[in-house]
């Protein structure tokens, strides 16, 4: 009796074992084992730890990866829920324009015979319509407008004002146009879409990219500016949660940057300034936005007695384009400032 009391007892104990080890399992990200075919992490199930509502399905899979990341709070499942569907644009439109550069095929060259082309029209070396008599006026009323912060910009970082106000010229208007869509839905919707089937109008446009070989080229691509866009979706979530602005209604630009001054979010952290004292980041803020971009120009390179040249090589950091540094020296230069 006292055996079969015992094994008894062992059975129990087992079975309670095995019971906590499976509730354990639903909340732990699970990774292949060694020597198994590589899987994605598994994040745990959406529990409803905050709220009641309900998340989309679509959102499910970015919301977990996030909380897996200990990112999770009472505003995350509020906003999820308040989004609809993932948009297809900003994923499909990168898509589109690298598969176009990969695989679109290559203009033949003319035959021998054939009338010569006319000659290429030059290429503007600024932007039309910027570098005007209005525009100007509308950076130095900005400028006095703003004074003491483009004062604290260029004492601190050494940038002068009329390059700091060109450049937010060039990039929001001076801060009148913002960018036309959502930054945390945009980023959210690309770092939601891995597959082809996630940006399946798209796909349908791309010629040949029905077959295997392409639909695999898809998804590698599509994994890795997920990858990209998560990084940007963390860095915006932490940013909003210290500035305290309202995730749904901040407009961004295409892919996701924010601001007058038009930063990506994972460069918040790195270069972000706070312009006006009051210990939060918020390029939204003139303060803030002047000071981020010229603590970035100051830590690119930027030097007072540096020549011309050396000058639109530092811009040329925030956008490579020749014509975007050209205009915005050109256009610091019709309010008096000497490059060299």
């Amino acid at each position: 009796m006292e055996s079969s009391m015992i094994r008894r007892a062992l059975s129990a104990v087992l079975l309670l074992l095995a019971l906590a080890g499976a509730g354990c399992s639903q909340n732990r990200i699970v990774y292949a084992q060694p020597g198994a075919q590589a899987q994605p992490p598994q994040y745990p199930s959406y529990q409803g730890s905050y709220t009641g509502t309900a998340i989309p399905p679509a959102w499910l899979p970015l919301y977990q990866r996030l909380r897996a990341d200990g990112l999770d709070g009472p505003d995350l499942p509020v906003l999820f829920a308040s989004m609809g569907m993932p948009s297809q644009d900003p994923m499909g439109r990168k898509i589109k324009e690298l598969y176009t550069k990969a695989f679109a095929p290559k203009p033949k060259p003319a035959p021998p015979s054939a009338k010569p082309a006319a000659p290429a029209r030059p290429k503007p070396l600024v932007y039309p319509g910027v570098i005007t008599a209005g525009n100007v006026e509308k950076c130095r009323a900005f400028l006095e407008a703003n004074k003491p912060a483009f004062d604290y910009a260029e004492r601190t970082f050494g940038v002068p004002r009329q390059i700091s106000v060109s450049l937010l010229f060039v990039e929001t208007r001076l801060g009148t146009f913002l960018g036309k869509e959502k930054a945390f839905y945009t980023l959210a919707s690309m770092a939601s879409s891995r597959r082809p089937e996630a940006i399946s109008t798209y796909v349908a446009q791309l010629p040949g990219s029905a077959a295997a070989n392409r639909q695999s080229w898809i998804q590698q691509r599509m994994e890795q500016r997920s990858d990209w866009a998560y990084k940007e979706l963390v860095a915006l979530l932490k940013n909003i949660r210290a500035s305290g602005e309202d995730a749904l209604s901040m407009p961004g630009s295409i892919y996701g940057a924010v601001g007058l001054c038009q930063f990506m979010p994972t460069n918040i952290s790195h270069y972000g300034a706070d312009g006006n004292g009051d210990g939060v980041v918020n390029l939204f803020d003139v303060p803030d936005a002047v000071a981020s971009l010229s603590n970035y120009l100051a830590r690119h390179g930027w030097n007072k007695a540096a020549t011309r040249a050396q000058k639109q090589k530092v811009i040329k950091t925030y956008n490579r384009i020749d014509i975007y540094a050209n205009t915005i020296l050109g256009l610091a230069e019709a309010q008096g400032y000497v490059a060299e």
